[in-house]
């Protein structure tokens, strides 16, 4: 159970119900193959995002209408998300029934005014997730479920929150990203969303060949090679949000430049912060010294392909890249150190030969079925959620978003750190950058004390 760790009002919803919103015209009844990064069998995971939007004075419109009817038209170009995601018994990979049954569509409305809730900035991603529909996933269900889910919630001063729950096998963070961009675009009286959507999942798979998979600590046959925490498992986990200034951040970034022996190397926010949060979870957990820790960065590969993939393409377009070291190796490296081989693992994931062979190795992994043991304490995702407006205005007649939030499922929690943008609701925080971790309790105060000490340069760094 994740714990709330906010003191703010408790957030409620009643009057909720749902409907099936179908595409406005005809579309295609037929099955669809997904790529072999979409069958990744370990990344069956579902993920969520939430919208913030304001109440404005002078439109008196009713959102929820607007974005039913633009949801319906968006669905004409989007039509597999209205469909039902089904595993095939033949090789255990993913297909989506287009039928145009829809996509379920949930209303509800909240017992306070969002200012009172902080626009839903502090709120843990547990109670946050009230905001966004349930997606029942059951991947052995022979009629498939729902890839797709969206929720908006109205608040008695006018403003609301759109709600999105999706399957990672059918769409990364910036399908996402865009897919909620073209919703803004047909509300707002548009006619055709500005990027139209491209299938082509087909570009994204791989035959199959006679290696064995490779795997990462955690998976498979090395499934017992992860170090684990003497505080896990544990019922008394928290998410907390924490804030980290752009000033600090430069601190850093200008003391790695220091130590560089490479003129004018640099650093981006990302393998600096990777490099901090995997150090201070590991410290944080005290994991076993002699066993492997494992940093799973996720790199972007729509440019390294050849050619491009199209800008509607809103399939997966990510690999994780692992990096492993014994818990001991990470504590006695330094940040730059770490930095370094997360700088050198982000660059060998933009060799178009790795990107060739992670394409197979996807498809060795779907052969032999693997899965991650039970016990991965210590593995960790970074995933950077920072690009969730990167398409420009989503205006369609209540202003931007004064929020967008990021927020991760109970399953995925554990083993998941997200880097969100600054909040708007605060002017101290602009070009910082927010973390959000789960952790035990007794965990998070130390995870909190280390990251702290890096930001700050302290002796412990």
């Amino acid at each position: 159970m994740i714990n709330q760790t906010n003191s703010s009002p408790t957030l409620s919803l009643e009057n909720k119900y749902i409907e099936l919103v179908i595409p406005s015209k005809h579309t295609p009844p037929v099955n669809l193959s997904l790529s072999s990064l979409d069958n990744y069998p370990l990344g069956e995971i579902r993920h969520a995002t939430v919208y913030v939007f304001e109440a404005n004075a002078k439109n008196q419109n009713d959102p929820v209408s607007l974005l039913k009817k633009a949801l319906s038209e968006l669905l004409v170009y989007y039509y597999p998300l209205s469909g039902k995601l089904v595993r095939r018994k033949s090789d255990r990979k993913f297909q989506l029934v287009c039928s145009g049954e829809g996509v379920p569509f949930v209303v509800a409305s909240a017992n306070y005014d969002l200012r009172s809730l902080d626009n839903i900035e502090n709120f843990v991603d547990e109670v946050a997730l009230r905001l966004v529909p349930d997606i029942e996933v059951n991947s052995e269900s022979e009629i498939g479920y729902h890839p797709l889910a969206v929720q908006v919630t109205k608040f008695p001063c006018g403003g609301f929150t759109i709600g999105t729950a999706l399957l990672h096998a059918v769409c990364d963070g910036f399908g996402v990203a865009r897919f909620i961009h073209s919703l803004a675009e047909l509300a707002g009286g548009k006619s055709k969303p500005s990027a139209v959507p491209v299938w082509e999942r087909e570009r994204l798979v791989r035959k199959i060949d006679n290696e064995p998979a490779r795997v990462p600590a955690g998976a498979g046959a090395r499934g017992n090679l992860l170090a684990t925490s003497p505080y896990m498992p544990s019922s008394d986990l928290v998410t907390e949000i924490i804030s980290i200034k752009a000033r600090n951040i430069k601190m850093l970034k200008d003391t790695l430049v220091k130590q560089s022996e490479i003129p004018k190397e640099s650093f981006t926010i990302y393998e600096i912060l990777s490099a901090c949060i995997w150090k201070s979870r590991s410290r944080a957990l005290n994991l076993d010294l002699d066993k492997i820790t494992v940093l799973c960065i996720v790199v972007g590969i729509r440019h390294v392909l050849d050619p491009p993939l199209p800008e509607g393409y809103y399939g997966n377009s990510i690999i994780d890249v692992y990096i492993e070291l014994t818990t001991r190796e990470l504590h006695e490296s330094s940040i730059y150190e770490i930095a370094k081989l997360v700088k050198k693992a982000k660059k060998k994931a933009y060799e178009k030969s790795y990107v060739e062979e992670v394409l197979r190795n996807m498809e060795r992994m779907i052969k032999e079925d693997v899965k991650f043991d039970e016990v991965m304490d210590g593995l960790l995702f970074i995933t950077d959620m920072r690009n969730l407006a990167v398409f420009g205005s989503m205006d369609f007649g209540w202003k931007e978003p004064v929020n967008i939030r990021g927020l991760m499922f109970q399953e995925s929690a554990n083993n998941l750190g997200m880097i969100l943008g600054p909040s708007k609701l605060d002017p101290a925080m602009e070009s910082g950058v927010r973390v959000v971790m789960t952790l035990p309790i007794d965990a998070m105060v130390k995870f909190k004390q280390e990251l702290d000490a890096m930001m700050h340069l302290r002796p412990r760094f």
